[in-house]
């Protein structure tokens, strides 16, 4: 059994975000096209005998928690239960396990870039191999589900990245379906990319709890939006893009619909919200032309917003 490994867990935009449905436990339906981007979290993990099963987290991140909280420190637990589980049905002797925890943070904390999520993502590809439990994609993407409904797809980003983790399937781009648990991997196309987050806060259960209550003006077109991405065809892909949510987040956060807004009069080739915000992100032709759209929005990070140059995988 390997004691340490240290890895990369990547942040995410969604190309395009549509409700499909409520399901009677009250979690919302969704079909969107998720694309992972190089912007990443970095985790230390290690492993070592323990008089009983031990979770260390640690972060450099002030305002994230170290314990039940983080889903990350949750997805230490299931691996750890999973692990049990294995032990017994193998008739081995159960031992305990003390697992450590470190996540350098890069990727904005509640941003809609799934970061908890990837940092979750991470914990568990760590441990399997570092454990030695031998759990294939699917196995880890079923157990991520009871973790967070963007982990699912982040195991795939972060398996695809990292071949040495021993995780076969990986993409960096799929389809995303259910409450994000059912994935079709999909051609990633590589845009450089500009993140731009605003300051303020919002609530992903109040966005959807708002989101019942309006009408949604415009859809995503995602089986348009796929073809787009299948054949390279931006102008189909432009077309097909929409995030139902900027209807609920641009009413909360408008700072973010005048993100957008600068984004697009700077003529990039699509702007768009990811997730339940409040982060924007705009895709750009050329490393050239994103960065000369991230230095115009420079005069915002004095007033707190982040401001990302990075690009999908």
């Amino acid at each position: 059994m390997k004691s340490s490994v240290q890895l990369k867990t990547y942040a995410k935009i969604n190309m395009s975000l549509d409700v499909t449905g409520v399901r009677e436990d009250g979690y919302h339906e969704m079909m969107s096209v998720m694309q992972a981007v190089d912007l990443c979290d970095e985790l230390d993990l290690t492993v070592s005998p323990a008089p009983e099963d031990t979770i260390v987290l640690k972060t450099d991140h002030p305002e994230i928690p170290d314990d039940r909280r983080n889903t990350a420190y949750r997805a230490a637990e299931k691996m750890l239960e999973i692990r049990s589980r294995i032990l017994r049905e193998r008739g081995e002797t159960e031992s305990g396990i003390k697992a450590e925890i470190t996540i350098r943070k890069k990727i904005p904390v509640a941003a809609g870039l799934a970061g908890g999520s990837s940092d979750a993502a991470g914990v568990m590809l760590g441990l399997n191999s570092l454990l030695e439990l031998g759990l294939k994609l699917d196995k880890l993407r079923e157990a991520g589900t009871q973790i967070g409904a963007d982990v699912p797809f982040c195991i795939m980003a972060a398996a695809g990245q990292q071949p040495f983790l021993g995780v076969k399937g990986g993409a960096a781009c799929a389809l995303a379906e259910g409450i994000g648990e059912i994935l079709t991997p999909l051609r990633s196309i590589v845009f450089w990319t500009v993140l731009a987050k605003p300051p303020a806060a919002v609530s992903t259960a109040e966005v959807y709890r708002l989101y019942d209550t309006i009408t949604v003006r415009r859809h995503p077109d995602t089986s348009n939006l796929m073809e787009g991405m299948t054949s390279g065809n931006m102008q189909k892909i432009k077309a097909s893009m929409a995030n139902v949510l900027e209807n609920v987040t641009f009413r909360l956060c408008p700072q973010s619909e005048e993100l957008k807004r600068r984004m697009e009069q700077k003529g990039c080739l699509a702007a768009m919200m990811s997730g339940s915000g409040p982060t924007v992100y705009a895709l750009c032709a050329s490393r050239q032309k994103a960065e000369a759209l991230a230095a115009s929005l420079h005069d915002l990070e004095d007033a707190g917003y982040r401001v990302i140059l990075t690009k999908t995988l």
